[in-house]
């Protein structure tokens, strides 16, 4: 019979039981944190890793990577007539050793507790944005979230405490002994991180709309526009003849809530009046959705 700790076989199994065990420790400083069922695999969507024909020039694409994520209600336990959350650790983070690992797993532990509290951490609209809540909770789990939200992914950036390193200082030292099966390695080209946007700024035209104004007397007409309109040219007011431009940032629309804004192009500050009149584009509506899986990273 095999040795278990030799077996080639059984490195899958060594795997997810190096998981259980650093969410059992979890757990006991969180009893309310429900039992979950582990996966792992690539972090890299599949549309990502394929590789160009070879018939072009294509530039070989990026390699985004999805450190986990937490699936509420995904698996079925016949059994207990329960059923599991999924919780996925990517296995490029197990790469990373167990200061990583644990890092994914208090953040995938922030989104159960906000899923057994009934609270909203992320975007309806779009999942991968992390609202305050979700801070709050993060640091409940012994992370530290980003002082402002980052595009794309809101709050989720956050990070290991010194305290944290501290209370898990066993696991951590486990799962590094461990030497888990990882997928890839430092020296993989075009894989990386998906990094966050630069905080958005307040008065910013990085918005849906700003508004703008003409040089009528003695009221100003004006109205909204996306950034990448203004930027195409001069929009000429029919009565005073002027163009139409930014006032002071107070009066800019921001948009709202912890809502993720759309993703526009910023104006470009060398744009210079035209003395064509463009013809205005209707924005593009923003699908709206819903999904129950939280991504982690």
């Amino acid at each position: 019979m095999a040795d278990p700790r030799t077996d080639p076989g059984r490195e899958g199994t060594r795997l997810i039981a190096a998981l259980e065990k650093c969410w059992t420790a979890i757990q006991k400083h969180h009893p309310d944190l429900p039992p979950v069922l582990f996966i792992s695999g690539t972090g890299v969507p599949r549309r990502q890793t394929e590789k160009p024909r070879k018939s072009t020039d294509a530039p070989k694409r990026r390699h985004y990577v999805t450190r986990g994520h937490h699936w509420a209600d995904r698996w079925a336990v016949a059994e207990e007539e329960q059923r599991l959350a999924e919780l996925f650790v990517a296995g490029e983070t197990v790469r990373d050793g167990g200061e990583e690992v644990l890092k994914t797993l208090l953040h995938e532990a922030a989104h159960a507790l906000a899923h057994v509290r009934k609270i909203q951490d992320t975007s309806k609209g779009d999942p991968r944005w992390h609202r305050k809540e979700f801070a709050q909770l993060a640091r409940e789990t012994g992370l530290e979230p980003p002082r402002r939200s980052e595009k794309p992914l809101g709050f989720s950036n956050a990070v290991l405490t010194d305290a944290t390193r501290r209370k898990y200082a066993a696991i951590i030292r486990q799962l590094d002994g461990a030497a888990l099966p990882g997928l890839g390695g430092a020296d993989e080209e075009g894989t990386e991180e998906e990094p966050p946007d630069a905080p958005e700024t307040p008065g910013s035209t990085n918005g849906k709309r700003v508004k703008v104004t003409c040089g009528c007397l003695p009221e100003p007409r004006a109205f909204p526009v996306t950034p990448k309109v203004l930027a195409e040219g001069a929009i000429i007011c029919g009565l005073c003849g002027e163009p139409f431009t930014l006032p002071g940032e107070e009066d800019q629309e921001q948009p709202g809530g912890d809502e993720p804004a759309a993703e526009t192009e910023p104006l470009s500050p060398a744009a210079e009046p035209s003395a064509a009149v463009p013809t205005p584009r209707p924005a593009e509506p923003a699908e709206d959705g819903d999904s129950p899986m939280h991504m982690g990273h």
